[in-house]
């Protein structure tokens, strides 16, 4: 069950994410990651143990919301 003070927190970045990057996340709490570069195994197993889901490789054209297009046209 969620707490009031829950959030959710992600953290984008364009390169590559390795180990101690990845241990500075999970010290700040971070429960998600999308990294426009590859993750380290190293640096997966670390989120793998502190549970926080990640994504590589993203492309911004990734990113995009389906909704840009009709915003506006309504």
């Amino acid at each position: 069950m969620s707490n009031i003070d829950d959030y959710l927190e992600v953290k984008v970045y364009s390169s590559g994410i390795y180990p101690g990057k990845a241990k500075q996340i999970v010290d700040q709490g971070v429960k998600g990651v999308i990294s426009g570069g590859k993750i380290s195994d190293n640096a997966k197993t670390i989120f793998d143990n502190a549970e926080v889901w990640y994504r590589e490789n993203v492309e911004p054209t990734d990113l995009e919301s389906e909704g840009t297009e009709s915003e506006g046209n309504e």
